[in-house]
């Protein structure tokens, strides 16, 4: 593994060069900011880039009427639509979802036995997301707002306070830290295996430019 930045990030996503990242950092009056990088897989190299071109990769190109709609447009997380719509969803459970226009459609919560879900990854017209409090992943409808399907849960151990779920359109890949491992679902029959153990929680995993990228407790890391 080789470890691109040792400090804790607050977003990650994937990018044309390799991936961005979003950093907390402190300003020169001492107050808290938001800097955004990418890391460039070819030159292996880190540069700044900014802020619209983070809200572009994170929202889609309408991303500036879905900031301006947003009090908080760095601790949520989305997921592109067949229909060039976004959803969005933040970790206490609330969701938004935004037509091809950068337009609020709708808002409201998605939880699964009054446990908040966080992430989302669309799969066609649905969405995949995790339920950490349940052990459970669950395939819910963004324009039906109900919860379709779920994997886990009730017993199973094949989660583990999953915080995560990434997609490549064949597996969902979902990161649990309580078992310091990512745990791949095959969409086609829905099995659920073990796919990379660490020594640590991991928190992420994304692949672009044909490499693979976690968030583990130490840092960001290209495998």
């Amino acid at each position: 593994m080789i470890r691109i930045v040792s400090l804790a990030i607050v977003d990650l996503l994937p990018f044309p060069s390799g991936i961005l990242f979003a950093l907390k950092e402190k300003a020169e009056n001492d107050h808290d900011k938001i800097s955004f990088y990418s890391y460039d897989v070819a030159t292996n190299s880190i540069a700044t880039v900014t802020r619209n071109a983070y809200l572009l990769t994170k929202f889609g190109p309408a991303f500036l009427p879905i900031a301006k709609t947003l009090n908080d447009h760095i601790s949520c997380d989305t997921a592109k639509l067949y229909n060039g719509g976004l959803f969005l969803i933040y970790s206490n459970g609330e969701t938004g979802l935004f037509d091809d226009k950068g337009e609020l459609v709708r808002t409201g919560s998605l939880r699964y036995r009054d446990a908040p879900a966080r992430d989302a990854v669309a799969d066609d017209k649905n969405i995949w997301s995790v339920v950490p409090d349940q052990n459970l992943i669950i395939k819910h409808s963004a324009t039906q707002n109900r919860v379709l399907m779920r994997i886990g849960g009730d017993g199973a151990n094949s989660f583990s306070a999953p915080c995560s779920v990434f997609s490549d359109e064949r597996y969902l890949y979902v990161c649990n830290p309580g078992a310091n491992k990512i745990n791949r679902v095959d969409l086609r029959d829905f099995t659920v295996s073990d796919f990379k153990r660490f020594d640590e929680p991991v928190y992420k995993y994304i692949v672009s430019e044909k490499r693979e990228f976690v968030v583990l407790r130490s840092g960001v890391y290209m495998l």
